[in-house]
């Protein structure tokens, strides 16, 4: 076995010296196989197998064998090699061919070579010299023979068994010179390159490695001279220090070992060893050079293989276990940079992290971390493109390096707030936030998701990202079962976006209506949607009314009342507070939905919750108040008097303090009042003016109880009534009217002395309208009248009479009627004292006193006559007729003179008839005037009269009766 120098120089050379090493058995096994290949080496002995992957197990060379010796040949196996050997030294002298004689002598050397061998290897006794000595011969006595070759190289292998490396180099020498078309050529400068490096002549060795390669393409030899060629070409370059040139003869190793792709962990079998180490030289040529920089470039010009992903591999594992960790982190961004859609790429991204931290590297760690995240996580490029397995593997990663650098970003953003670093603080808010956020999309169904999307919640708070809070709050209360979600982590979760909804909501200032209205409708759902979900939560019932609240506001009545109720009825039971302010919302939805029964029991409901201090129960009773009140205004619509008014009256025990008390009690009244049920009525509105006499609708009770007392004739009080809407009255027409009212009142009730004042008071104040002042005047005219008070009768006569006579153009038949009526009794009193007064001596003085008397009746009933009633004109007319015949009869009955003689006397008679006669022409004259009447349909009593007097008077003409008609143009 020839001996390899151990490399001592210090370049890590020395573990690869057992590579070099473990080649020797490997020639010494190829050139046995020349011998097997003639059919040698079968006697004593049996030939260990070749290990796979090394020379010995190359193909043995093969020659063609002479067809005249097959017999030999084909028994071979069966008999010794001292057989055969006897058999053809008997041979040879019968053989007179001198080619045959080569020939045989050939095999009688190889024979030899394969006892030498077999007992070598057997005993390890050297018995080569015969084999030696005969292939010597032969060569000396047949150097231009053609089958030299094979001679050579058995006699080389010879050579080499003995250990003599300088002969079996020269005899190498010999055969590649002298025989480049030999099949052993391949072979022989192989195993002559072998030597060459051996023996340390490096770029001999290279130059004779790199023919084997390119002979071996040629020729289409084993492929196994090729691999282990080129293999050494590349240690005769890495010993010479080109290391460069080295790594590209690996590579050419590997292109022939490892033509698919194989798993780092596991290169093919049969190669492994030769892989392994083929990967540790490259490791140490990368060394020698740039490293990385350089492996990342030899690939670049070689092109990328299926194997590169081994040669990355071991060289990191290389330089990690020789704890050059920078140039390992490198080895690792080289491949990643050059196939950054490679499987590989997230597995070498983490080495290179798990790197790091072996080197305490920790600041670097994040950043890597973070690097991995985005260069495949969900969100990148490389997610959608890669298969399955490298899908589970980075899976496996970002389940750990999510949640691990968010929190770190969490912790450090709250550290920054705390040092008042708003913007570095949101910077790591809004990191965090993207991890916990990626997490989710990545995981959706993983247990921790719920828990990161709380966090990633709280993080788009401290952000003020409130729709953003509000979508992550609400996915873990809302969209995880209950078996994959802590309960009260969900629960917290909902009210957490309850509450991120409402910092929301401060921020919707400036937005349209339309679009306030939508959040304002989104915020409602969540409330409901955390009521609905969380009823158990302590703090669902207070969520729940507030959207209740919300319901009201917008006048969703039809939903309030069944929240309403279902607040009131919450299990576990609700603070009574929030109860009551339910009942009270629902009170007023009923009632604004006009469900006034169902109002009055909620409002007394929410009564009975609170406590007496509470200063809402004022409110509240109102409220119920109103709540009967309207169920009565329905009944009245309904025409249900009887239940309305009972309903109305029930407002006063209801809430006895209730402004609507008042006006209950009044429309309580009015409806009596419109039903005619008078007794009742009255009971009511004096009831109210009695409780309320303040109250605004206290000035109409009047109205509707003079009405009430008028239409029980309860005249005297519908008087005081009209009296009291007198003082009452907003304007002078309505102060008019009543007042009018309440005089007629009294004199139907017959209570003078209230009729008289009132009329009084009517005419004193309202000379207009002229005709109702008539009427005024006449009933107090009237009244005094009756009272004998003629005096004040008279006055009232006289402004009759006046009010006419101011205006006669303004006056109508009623106003002349009344004021011919009071001229006539006026006249009729004139009448009456001029009839009083006796014709007395002396004559000449009571006769004065009578024709004043008579001027004055005249005149008094000439005023009569003069407003053009027929019935007061033909009394005035028969009147003054009176007057004047009564005159002339007085004369003709006055008192004679004492001590007047018969003649005197009967002198002082026709005296009186003189004086007396035109009197009763007079007389005649009006009487006549007057029956004239009776032409314009006039035929009265006076008229009568004056027929009757006209008898008396002239009987001879108006001795019958007899009726004429006439105009009275002239009384006086």
């Amino acid at each position: 076995m020839i001996k390899r120098p151990r490399n001592t120089n210090g370049d890590g050379l020395d573990t690869f010296a057992g590579v070099t090493r473990a080649l020797v058995p490997v020639l010494l096994a190829l050139l046995v196989s020349g011998c097997q290949s003639l059919g040698w080496g079968q006697g004593g002995g049996v030939m260990p197998a070749a290990r796979p992957g090394t020379l010995a197990s190359l193909s043995p060379v093969s020659r063609e064998r002479e067809a005249d010796l097959p017999e030999i040949e084909a028994g071979a196996e069966a008999v010794s090699l001292e057989s055969v050997m006897h058999s053809y030294r008997e041979l040879l002298p019968l053989v007179d061919d001198p080619i045959k004689q080569v020939t045989i002598r050939h095999r009688l050397a190889d024979l030899e070579f394969a006892r030498a061998e077999r007992l070598m290897t057997d005993t390890a006794e050297d018995d080569l010299s015969g084999a030696i000595d005969a292939y010597t011969g032969l060569l000396a006595e047949y150097p231009e023979r053609a089958g030299n070759d094979q001679i050579y190289y058995q006699l080389a292998r010879a050579w080499e068994m003995r250990g003599m490396t300088d002969e079996q180099l020269a005899v190498l020498d010999t055969l590649v010179t002298q025989y480049p078309g030999s099949a052993y050529w391949v072979e022989a400068q192989f195993r002559r390159a072998d030597i060459l490096f051996i023996n340390g002549r490096y770029p001999e060795a290279e130059q004779a490695f790199h023919e084997v390669t390119l002979a071996a393409k040629e020729r289409n030899a084993d492929p196994s001279f090729l691999m282990n060629a080129q293999y050494m070409k590349g240690w005769s370059q890495f010993k010479q220090g080109d290391y460069q040139q080295a790594l590209f003869s690996y590579i050419e190793v590997l292109d022939l070992i490892m033509p698919v792709e194989q798993a780092a962990e596991a290169p093919e079998q049969r190669y492994q060893t030769l892989t392994e180490d083929l990967f540790r030289v490259m490791g140490l040529s990368l060394s020698y050079l740039d490293g990385a920089q350089t492996l990342q470039a030899l690939f670049r010009e070689t092109g990328s293989r299926p194997y590169e992903i081994l040669v990355y591999d071991r060289y990191s594992t290389l330089l990690i276990g020789r704890e050059r960790y920078s140039d390992a982190v490198a080895v690792f961004d080289a491949y990643i940079e050059d196939h950054p859609d490679s499987p590989w790429a997230p597995s070498y991204h983490m080495r290179a992290i798990d790197t790091l931290e072996l080197a305490g590297f920790d600041k670097a760690i994040p950043v890597r971390k973070a690097a991995f995240i985005e260069n495949y996580g969900i969100y990148s490029r490389y997610w959608p493109e890669t298969n399955l397995e490298t899908l589970a593997y980075i899976e496996v990663q970002l389940e750990i390096l999510l949640p691990e650098l968010a929190d770190r970003h969490y912790l450090l953003a709250g550290e920054a707030r705390r040092d008042q670093q708003s913007l570095n603080a949101d910077q790591h808010y809004r990191q965090a936030a993207a991890y916990y956020s990626e997490f989710a999309a990545t995981f959706p169904n993983h247990p921790r998701t719920p828990e990161r999307l709380f966090l990633l919640g709280e993080t788009y708070v401290e952000l003020q990202q409130w729709p953003d809070a509000i979508d992550a709050f609400e996915r873990v209360a809302y969209d995880f079962p209950a078996a994959g979600t802590v309960p009260e982590r969900a629960s917290e979760a909902g009210y957490a976006s309850v509450l991120a909804f409402r910092e929301y909501a401060g921020t919707w200032m400036n937005e349209t209506t339309e679009d306030l209205f939508a959040l304002q409708e989104m915020q409602q759902l969540n409330r409901l949607r955390f009521a609905n979900a969380y009823p158990e939560d302590p703090r669902a019932p207070d969520v729940y009314y507030i959207a209740l609240q919300r319901e009201y506001d917008q006048q969703n009545l039809e939903e309030v009342i069944p929240m309403a109720s279902r607040l009131v009825t919450w299990q576990p039971a609700a603070d009574p507070a929030l109860v009551t302010e339910a009942l009270l919302l629902a009170g007023h939805s009923l009632f604004e939905l006009a469900r006034y029964g169902e109002a009055e029991q909620s409002y007394r409901d929410a009564l009975s919750m609170m406590p007496p201090e509470d200063q809402r129960r004022p409110g509240v009773q109102e409220n119920m108040a109103a709540s009967v009140f309207r169920q009565a205004e329905q009944f009245a619509q309904a025409g249900d008097t009887d239940t309305a008014v009972s309903e109305y009256l029930r407002v006063g025990f209801v809430a006895p303090a209730s402004a609507l008390n008042a006006n209950a009690q009044y429309d309580a009244a009015s409806l009596l009042v419109s039903s005619a049920r008078w007794g009742e009525a009255i009971s009511v509105l004096t009831g109210f003016r009695a409780d309320f006499p303040g109250h605004e609708l206290a000035d109409t009770v009047p109205a509707k109880l003079a009405f009430a007392y008028r239409e029980t004739e309860q005249w005297e009080k519908a008087g005081d009534e009209l009296n009291l809407m007198v003082a009452m009255a907003t304007t002078p027409e309505e102060r008019r009217q009543n007042l009018q009212i309440a005089a007629e009142l009294y004199d139907r009730a017959g209570n003078d002395t209230k009729a008289i004042d009132t009329w009084r008071q009517y005419a004193n104040r309202h000379p207009e309208p002229a005709d109702v002042y008539m009427e005024a005047a006449n009933r107090l005219s009237e009244l005094y009248a009756a009272q004998g008070d003629i005096e004040r009768r008279n006055y009232w006569l006289n402004r009759q009479m006046d009010k006419v006579d101011d205006n006669p153009g303004a006056a109508d038949d009623r106003m002349r009627y009344l004021a011919a009526s009071a001229s006539a009794i006026l006249a009729r009193d004139a009448l009456a004292r001029y009839d009083s007064i006796r014709l007395t001596l002396p004559l000449n003085k009571s006769m004065v006193a009578k024709t004043n008397a008579l001027e004055t009746a005249v005149r008094a009933y000439q005023k009569t006559a003069s407003y053009g009633i027929s019935s007061f004109a033909t009394e005035a007319g028969y009147q003054i007729a009176h007057i004047y015949s009564r005159l002339g009869a007085d004369l003709m009955d006055s008192e004679r003179p004492q001590g007047l003689s018969q003649l005197e006397l009967s002198q002082y008679e026709l005296l009186l008839e003189e004086q007396a006669y035109p009197f009763e022409d007079n007389a005649i004259d009006i009487h006549e005037q007057n029956i004239r009447r009776a032409r314009e349909g006039i035929f009265d009593e006076w008229v009568k009269r004056s027929y009757e007097s006209l008898r008396r008077l002239l009987p001879g003409r108006y001795n019958k009766p007899e009726v004429t008609a006439g105009v009275v143009h002239d009384l006086g």
